[in-house]
């Protein structure tokens, strides 16, 4: 570590401190959680096909979730349980051939699992220390289908390429309760979100803007490049299932353009919320946040009938302009949003499903001049004006819930826009968008051997105009075709290895029109060198084609001439180890972005330059069934053209980010029906841009607590309490703009804030 400042040395002591407080709390409830451990079975009907069906497992010890998901997946079984009664709980794991009775008993045996057959492939599963007398399930709010038979990336959970990811799932979501996109990766040292409102907002992972990575909702591609002082994904993270990022290297059915990896979100399905037993149901959430005096609320309905299910959510929120941790009141900070998701599908008794969603996010409101800028001090008179931010995603999702080995196909086609107006002082607009789709097919051979194949397109345009300007465009669109193999040959290994190949057409504003072609591959490996530690490594080799640039600094008058495509060149390496109830993880990554296009107005629309960013990532833990404490660093160096970037020049591509903590825990207390928990978020100094003559990135720490209480009297009823910023820290997020400049004062983050927040469910 380069600890050079006195700065450097308080915040680490100071995190220490707090970690270690937060630690010890979260142990010390560990050490009076009863959590009882029987093994024991609940009597249930199963069927003579099923007792005498025998399947070869091979199921390493890990997280009991997890676990589950691989025996369904090889199985068909499906599971009902509560998150609460699973949480954290490493199952022992399970190898050789058994029937699925058997291969129960010794999965769950010695978890304090039992289970019981509610039909002829679901299971509910009861953590028997909180079982009523009649052995009832409490709380089972999470069902887990055959993995695998989805539309995302979410098909192959399991396989070597996603040894690397980072995902996030419905309890990570659930715990975190996110308003925006800074709150749905909180926890995670290796993504961060900079700019302090969502409409400024962009996701880094290891340091590299989103806009380098394929992003995709629900399957559909995003192409969002609008403004630079906006953010390029407005999500309403409220109603998401799940995120997986690769960071790095991801899969070719990731889609085109992966040139430092993959983001793809996928929004809540109908019976993701429904309780069950129940065809119909709702919720009512509302929240008030003291610091901007900001109200939130949402209101959601959903059903099933006859194969037909059908989802509306609408969310709404108004607020004041927040003060920053010096008390200062930042203008242009207010809360004015609006978005809504509403999703219709339908499936046949034969297992065809259609699904379609319709999601859009509007944030109008006065903002600082430069969104994501507190201020110029070289520029005092611009201070305000009104942005008006509209983002929509449109998916038509295709999918067989009944596979064969031979016959699993997804067709996706989507459109998606973002919108960027500013009436002052030129009443601009720009739009980015598009269409995608792809259509692909998974061929199994036996369970561990799967071929994903299939063919994808998109054509995106990005637009400016003005009262003054004819409307100038940039269009792209590009042809694939992809396979990814994923296999374990045998049982300590498995490989994943893909290859694609892209044909672009790419416009240019004056109607210069560039055909080009490239292929791209890669592979990854994990090595489980025994029940407890595993190693994997990946690599890809990337063509991007041209992208497209931001809409607000098109020129006319620009000259085309030699403009190339990009490729990105991806290492990662990294082990896991999970021995009871600890867990640890190492890694080591590189992107090189070769040729990266860079534009500016008067400079032209191809200046081209080397991007990289490399660096290394540490993350420990231990979890005790009612919850759990972890923490992660990342330590990452971005440069261009071999020496170390700002944010100004990174634009685009990525941040300046360096040394980051993170320490988050929970633990639920079952006597008072409360679950509690936090998160703690260390930036350590970064020095890296005075060798530019720049001023160094101060270092921070913030501490963000919560309560939440469920009481059993009211189960529809949920209760939450916030602490964010409890130490009212004065400081901008690591990823936001222009913190080393002398002339810039950064968008700072809010001071100290309570939130009480309410859900009810009917």
């Amino acid at each position: 570590m380069r600890l050079k400042t006195n700065r450097n040395r308080r915040h680490i002591r100071s995190a220490a401190m707090t970690g270690a407080m937060m630690g010890a709390v979260f142990v010390g409830f560990a050490d009076t959680a009863t959590f009882a451990a029987t093994g024991t079975a609940a009597d249930g009907q199963v069927t003579l096909a099923q007792a005498a069906a025998e399947y070869d497992f091979s199921i390493r010890q890990q997280p009991l979730t997890t676990a589950l998901d691989l025996f369904a997946a090889q199985t068909g079984i499906s599971f009902a349980y509560g998150t609460e009664e699973l949480a954290s709980i490493t199952a022992p794991g399970l190898s050789g051939t058994h029937t699925v009775e058997q291969g129960l008993k010794l999965l769950l045996g010695g978890t304090g699992i039992s289970y019981r057959f509610t039909g002829e492939t679901t299971v509910s599963l009861t953590a028997a220390a909180r079982s009523d007398a009649d052995g009832a399930v409490l709380d089972p709010i999470r069902v887990v289908d055959t993995p695998g038979r989805g539309v995302g990336l979410g098909r192959h959970p399991y396989a070597a390429d996603g040894a690397n990811s980072i995902e996030i799932g419905p309890e990570d979501i659930e715990r975190r309760n996110p308003v925006n996109l800074r709150d749905l990766y909180a926890g995670d040292s290796a993504v961060s979100v900079g700019g302090g409102i969502p409409a400024a907002q962009k996701v880094y992972v290891n340091g590299i803007e989103e806009t380098q990575l394929a992003v995709t909702i629900d399957g559909n591609r995003q192409n969002n490049k609008v403004f630079h002082h906006n953010g390029t994904n407005l999500i309403d993270p409220s109603l998401l299932k799940s995120v997986r990022v690769d960071p790095g290297v991801a899969p070719a059915d990731a889609g085109p353009g992966a040139l430092g990896g993959s983001i793809a979100y996928e929004t809540a399905d109908v019976a993701d919320l429904l309780e069950p037993g129940r065809d119909y149901g709702g919720f009512v959430t509302g929240s008030y946040e003291t610091n901007g005096d900001t109200f939130i609320n949402g209101l959601s309905a959903y059903g099933q009938s006859n194969g037909f299910e059908a989802l509306g959510y609408f969310k709404w929120g108004t607020g004041d302009d927040y003060e920053d941790g010096a008390g200062k009141t930042l203008a242009g900070t207010e809360t004015d949003l609006m978005s809504f998701l509403v999703k219709g599908g339908y499936e046949s008794s034969s297992g065809h499903r259609l699904e379609l969603s319709a999601q859009e996010y509007r944030d109008d409101a006065v903002r600082p001049y430069r969104a994501n800028v507190g201020s110029l001090t070289n520029r005092p008179t611009q201070t305000t004006r009104n942005y008006e931010l509209n983002s929509k995603n449109y998916v038509l999702n295709y999918s067989l819930t009944n596979p064969t080995d031979l016959i699993d196909p997804v067709i996706t086609i989507g459109f998606s826009e973002a919108e960027v107006n500013v009436p002052e002082p030129f009443g601009s607009e720009g739009r980015t968008g598009g269409w995608s789709g792809k259509i692909e097919n998974d061929f199994r051979f036996a369970d561990v051997n799967v071929l994903t194949a299939g063919a994808d397109f998109y054509h995106n345009w990005a637009k400016y105009e003005d009262p003054s300007t004819v409307e100038l465009e940039e269009k792209a669109t590009n042809y694939g075709l992809y396979a990814q193999f994923r296999t374990r040959p045998v049982d300590m290994l498995s490989i994943s290895a893909g290859v694609r190949g892209d044909y672009q057409e790419f416009e240019g504003v004056g109607g210069e029109e560039f055909n080009n072609s490239g292929l791209s591959g890669n592979i990854s490996a994990e090595v489980f060198a025994t029940d407890y530690l595993s190693f994997n490594a990946g690599y890809s080799n990337v063509w991007g084609g041209i992208d497209l640039q931001e809409t607000y600094i098109f020129n006319p008058a620009w000259n085309y001439d030699g403009i190339e495509p990009v490729r990105s060149n991806s290492y990662t390496a990294g082990l896991k180890l999970a021995h009871g109830g600890f867990f640890a993880d190492a890694g080591v990554f590189r992107t090189e972005i070769d040729k990266a296009r860079e534009a500016t107005y008067g400079g032209g629309p191809f200046i081209p330059f080397d991007f990289s960013s490399e660096g290394f990532t540490l993350g420990a833990g231990y979890n005790w069934g009612a919850g759990f404490v972890r923490v992660s660093y990342i330590d990452a160096d971005v440069e261009i053209d071999g020496v170390a970037g700002d944010s100004d020049t990174l634009q685009y591509f990525g941040v300046p980010l360096g040394r980051i903590i993170n320490l988050e825990a929970t633990h639920y207390i079952e006597q008072l029906e409360l679950k509690v928990g936090g998160n703690v978020e260390v930036a350590l100094e970064n020095d890296d841009s005075v060798s530019q003559g720049y001023q160094p990135l101060e270092a921070y720490e913030v501490v963000n607590l919560f309560a939440e209480y469920s009481p059993e009297f009211a189960e529809f009823l949920t209760l939450r309490l916030e602490a964010n910023n409890l130490l009212d820290e004065d400081y901008a997020d690591r990823t936001t703009y222009g913190q080393e400049f002398s002339n810039v004062a950064p968008m700072s983050e809010p001071g100290r804030s309570f939130m009480l927040y309410a859900k009810a469910k009917f």
